[in-house]
C-alpha cells in the first residue's frame, strides 16, 4: 500500500490474506479487487489476486494444469479501466468523478505465477531450474494462444497484437530465460531488465540447509511497446510507456522470500 501503486498484483494469497486486507483501513484505497483462492485439490500456494484503485472488468482465471504438463498454478487476467481527463496538451490523471470531460483507457493485465524451479515434491537441485524451464515456456505460450483466440472472437477483430498490455508477477525465472525470451520475441519489454541493475535480486532462498542463500530475479513486469489503447468515450489513441521500475526494499526479513517490484507507466496521446 505504501508504494502508492494504482494496481497491485499478488501471488500465493489465501482467504486469511483477503480477510486481513479487508480489515485493514488501507484497503479502502483499493475498492476494486478479485481473489482466487486455492481449492481443496489445489496447491496451497495457488492463490492469486489483484487490487486496484480503478474499476476491473472481465476477470478471468486461466488454469493450465490440464493443458501444460507440469503446470501447477493459475493465471489471473482482467481489464483495468483507468480514468483520464482529456486536455489539449494531453492527458492528466482523473478521479472519475463523473464529469463529462472524463474518459477511460482500458489496460489488459495478466497476473502470472509460473511453474517454480522445484520438483513437484518440493525438492530442488542445481539442474531443476533448467529442467522446469520448458514448462514455463509452454505456460506463457498457452496463455498468449488462448487469450489471443478469445480476443479474436469477442473483443478485437485482429490478432496481430498480443492480447495483454502488461504481464507481471512471479515468473520463477531470471532475465532472458525461456518464458521471458518468448515474450520478448512478441515485442514485450522486461521493465526490471530495462531499469534495474542485474545485481539486484527480487528473491532470496536458503539452500542446502542454509549453507548459502540463492539470490535470483524471478519477479518481472513486462509491457508491450507497440500497443495503442483506444479511449472509451473519445476517438483518440493512447501509447503506454514504461518510465521506471525498481525493487522495493525493507521486506527481506520476516515478510516474504520475494521482494515487491514497482513499475511506473505514462499514457501518452498519439
Amino acid at each position: 500500500f505504501s508504494s502508492g501503486a494504482d494496481v497491485i498484483l499478488l501471488q500465493e494469497t489465501n482467504p486469511a490474506w483477503k480477510d486481513l486486507l479487508d480489515a485493514d483501513a488501507m484497503a479502502l484505497t483499493y475498492p476494486y479487487s478479485h481473489f482466487r483462492h486455492p481449492g481443496v485439490n489445489d496447491r496451497a500456494a495457488g492463490g492469486i489476486a489483484i487490487l486496484s484503485r480503478y474499476p476491473l472488468e472481465n476477470e478471468r482465471i486461466w488454469d493450465f494444469t490440464k493443458h501444460v504438463d507440469g503446470s501447477v498454478f493459475p493465471t489471473l487476467s482482467c481489464q483495468v479501466n483507468v480514468p483520464i481527463s482529456l486536455e489539449r496538451s494531453g492527458f492528466s490523471p482523473s478521479d472519475a468523478s463523473g464529469d463529462s470531460s472524463h474518459s477511460f483507457v482500458t489496460i489488459n493485465i495478466a497476473n502470472v505465477h509460473l511453474r517454480p524451479p522445484v520438483e513437484l515434491d518440493g525438492s530442488a537441485w542445481f539442474e531443476t531450474a533448467r529442467k522446469t524451464e520448458p514448462i514455463r515456456i509452454n505456460e506463457v505460450k498457452e496463455l498468449i494462444l488462448r487469450a489471443t483466440s478469445l480476443k479474436a472472437e469477442t473483443i478485437m477483430p485482429t490478432t496481430a497484437r498480443p492480447p495483454f498490455h502488461i504481464i507481471a508477477g512471479d515468473f520463477n525465472e531470471g532475465d532472458n530465460a525461456g518464458g521471458l525470451s518468448y515474450l520478448a520475441s512478441l515485442g514485450y519489454i522486461d521493465a526490471l531488465k530495462q531499469y534495474v541493475p542485474r545485481y539486484k535480486e527480487t528473491h532470496t532462498w536458503p539452500f542446502m540447509r542454509n549453507l548459502f542463500t540463492l539470490r535470483k530475479r524471478l519477479d518481472h513486469i513486462i509491457w508491450h511497446k507497440s500497443q495503442l489503447l483506444s479511449t472509451v468515450e473519445d476517438e483518440c489513441h493512447v501509447k503506454m510507456q514504461c518510465i521506471g521500475c525498481g525493487v522495493l526494499t525493507g521486506y527481506e526479513v520476516d515478510a516474504s522470500d520475494h521482494q515487491p517490484v514497482l513499475a511506473r507507466f505514462a499514457l501518452i496521446r498519439v
